[in-house]
């Protein structure tokens, strides 16, 4: 079995953020070991919208991939939902609300799963109520007067032009590939009318975080760094954007855990990394734990915080890049693993969760190798899984040096993606790459452990290249971690 990081700076890093989160009272509730300087607690609840989404959606139906034939648990069509199953998608929304002074009055509740998705439930403004499906729509004038609207963002550009390069629209594609779930019908090359409800039910529930969610989260960054001024000013003092982007990047259901705690019932990106980590060994133990790059996401976020504060303007936009490629990591472990489990037959339930994946990471690979990009495409929106598996999953690992925005590439390595497990004891699929970073970052910091602490840590126990790769980012984090002021007592 590959060794993830080192075990000796890994418990450093696990010491340093729960000394932060543990032992005080902050002046909000902390997101896994983040203190937010703001109250978003009401934008962290969106993630409860998904969590009652997913449970209006239904049983699996069982179903091979492209067969509506009917199954034990499906007696009708197996590719259609009927009013005997569920009452979505509703062509006008069948519940109704005011909010006043962030007090909702249902007339009646919602609690069809499409409506929750249009209009919202649980995340509620001061006179509204925030819904995930506008976060994917409105995109083409969302922030127009802002100096880097939502649409010019880094990340947001790349899906935008890769997007509409396969006939979907520019800027509402991510609402659209909803609407086609919900609705069962046909969305560019792909007919969610004939791929089996399972399918439609696994885009839905995992779409709506990778694709209408997660670009939501880069914005609020974006957001942040727009407030940030060059000239001394900060429009936004508090930071709230940048607490806002962790609001939607944890969820509501990591309030109150310190770091490194067991979260349960947590069903956003937060989750989904310490989710994929014990599929591939790299949570902080090995294959239990916090993962490791939700520890680097919570290090970055934290130190962007800080920069934000101290209106370090120029290095946030640097470290968003990074946050932003990194919350891809574990898209990319959720492709590799239901490319193992498409490779050789194909049932609704699987192929659904590698159309999730693989569409949330497509734009990127695309940027770094189209031929790549085109063999995914292939397997997950064509439905065509003629081609060698061996061959375009490695295609798909050459392109982790230099995939992601700006600064953020190189920072998904061979190590830190890992190999695919069933179970600790038991590898199905093993990397092909080679485990290298280009990034400026790491070549800086691997200067200052040669002048300090890591190069003593290399002298002394003989490290090969590959762990000091690891350990470079872990003394990132370390000192992320160390300009954190202790919050009030």
């Amino acid at each position: 079995m590959k060794t993830r990081s080192n075990p000796l700076t890994r418990p450093l890093v696990a010491v340093l953020l729960g000394s932060h989160a543990l032992g005080v009272k902050a002046t909000y509730q902390y997101f896994a070991g983040y203190e937010p300087l703001s109250n978003v607690t009401h934008h962290s609840m969106i993630d409860l919208d998904l969590k009652d989404i997913m449970a209006g959606l239904g049983d699996n139906c069982g179903e091979d991939l492209n067969d509506c034939s009917a199954t034990p648990a499906c007696p009708g069509n197996a590719c259609q939902y009927s009013a005997d199953d569920m009452s979505f998608p509703t062509d006008e929304a069948q519940c109704a609300f005011t909010v006043a002074n962030y007090a909702k009055t249902n007339a009646p509740a919602c609690s069809n799963s499409y409506d929750i998705w249009m209009d919202g439930k649980n995340s509620l403004k001061s006179t509204a109520v925030r819904s995930i499906s506008k976060f994917a729509s409105g995109a083409e004038s969302k922030g127009s007067d802002a100096a880097i609207p939502y649409k010019d963002n880094a990340f947001i550009k790349v899906m935008n032009e890769y997007w509409e390069s396969k006939g979907l629209d520019k800027y509402t594609w991510g609402f659209d590939m909803i609407k086609a779930a919900f609705d069962g019908t046909q969305i560019g090359e792909l007919n969610f009318g004939t791929v089996g409800r399972t399918f439609r039910k696994e885009a839905i529930k995992k779409g709506l975080l990778y694709l209408n969610v997660y670009p939501y989260a880069i914005w609020e960054m974006q957001d942040q760094i727009n407030d940030c001024r060059v000239d001394g000013t900060n429009e936004d003092p508090s930071v709230k954007a940048w607490d806002e982007a962790v609001a939607f990047w944890a969820g509501s259901q990591t309030r109150d855990f310190a770091y490194g705690e067991t979260i349960k019932d947590d069903n956003f990106i937060y989750a989904l990394g310490d989710k994929r980590c014990e599929n591939f060994g790299t949570c902080a133990t090995g294959f239990s734990g916090t993962a490791l790059v939700n520890q680097e996401l919570l290090a970055l976020f934290n130190r962007g915080k800080e920069q934000a504060r101290s209106l370090e303007c120029e290095p946030i936009d640097d470290i968003h890049e990074k946050i932003g490629t990194l919350m891809m990591l574990p898209f990319i472990q959720g492709t590799l693993r239901y490319l193992y489990y498409t490779k050789d037959t194909q049932d609704a339930k699987s192929t659904g969760e590698l159309w999730a994946f693989a569409t949330a990471i497509l734009p990127f690979v695309n940027e770094v190798n189209p031929a790549a990009a085109e063999a995914l495409y292939k397997r997950a929106w064509l439905l065509d899984f003629s081609g060698s598996y061996e061959a375009d999953k490695k295609l798909l690992e050459q392109t982790y040096s230099k995939f992601g925005v700006g600064a953020g590439k190189g920072s998904i390595t061979c190590e830190s993606i890992g190999d695919l497990y069933s179970d600790p004891q038991t590898m199905l699929s093993e990397n092909t790459c080679s485990s290298t970073s280009s990034s400026d970052d790491d070549d800086g910091l691997a200067l200052k452990l040669g002048l300090g602490l890591g190069a003593a840590c290399v002298a002394c126990l003989g490290l090969t290249a590959l762990s000091y790769a690891k350990e470079r980012k872990t003394k990132l984090m370390y000192d992320d971690l160390v300009k954190i002021k202790a919050p009030p007592v």
